[in-house]
């Protein structure tokens, strides 16, 4: 599927801004309008289907997107990941994680709510980083959400200790069970 994208300018004249292939194997090499109207565009319909576009990409953006969650623009980092969130694909699972230990807590909502639409993939990677630096306090409050949305009734107890211990106990007592439940 073809996907063209226009523009009005100023005089509401219509014209075309470029086009895009949805279906081809590799990402676009005009990629930067989008990411452009994602993140500089004042009109939100725009910086809506920018990301909707950029969404149905998928992961073939998810390398440009990585990139730009290191930008030291908030604003950048949130809507790269909330087009990483609709993309929702598990190669991202490491990007969401590191995400989770952002300074802006709007981005490590998007990050919960992201590891959360990937699903129960990211349960062994976020336990694993929970191991690597378990007095993070923003990490182990956003695992504690994942945790909670993600495992069940069903899943091994050492879990379900984790997640209480997680929304309960101090840091320093999490790193103690956080081996039998990465097992």
């Amino acid at each position: 599927m073809i996907v063209v994208l226009f523009r009005k300018n100023k005089t509401m004249k219509v014209h075309l801004k470029t086009t895009f292939d949805v279906e081809n194997e590799e990402a676009p090499d005009n990629l930067s309008v989008l990411f452009s109207d994602l993140v500089d565009n004042p009109d939100f319909d725009t910086q809506h289907w920018a990301g909707e576009l950029l969404a149905r990409l998928g992961s073939k953006v998810l390398p440009q997107l990585n990139i730009l969650l290191g930008s030291s623009n908030k604003i950048i980092r949130m809507e790269a990941l909330k087009v990483i969130k609709l993309i929702g694909h598990r190669s991202s699972i490491p990007s969401c994680i590191a995400s989770l230990e952002d300074s802006e807590s709007e981005i490590r909502l998007i990050a919960t709510e992201a590891l959360i639409l990937i699903g129960r993939e990211c349960i062994s990677p976020l336990l694993r980083r929970l191991a690597e630096k378990p007095t993070s306090s923003h990490l182990n409050i956003a695992s504690h959400r994942v945790f909670a949305a993600l495992i069940t009734l069903d899943d091994p107890k050492n879990l379900h200790h984790l997640v209480f211990l997680l929304k309960h106990v101090a840091d320093d007592t999490v790193t103690v069970f956080l081996e039998p439940a990465i097992a």
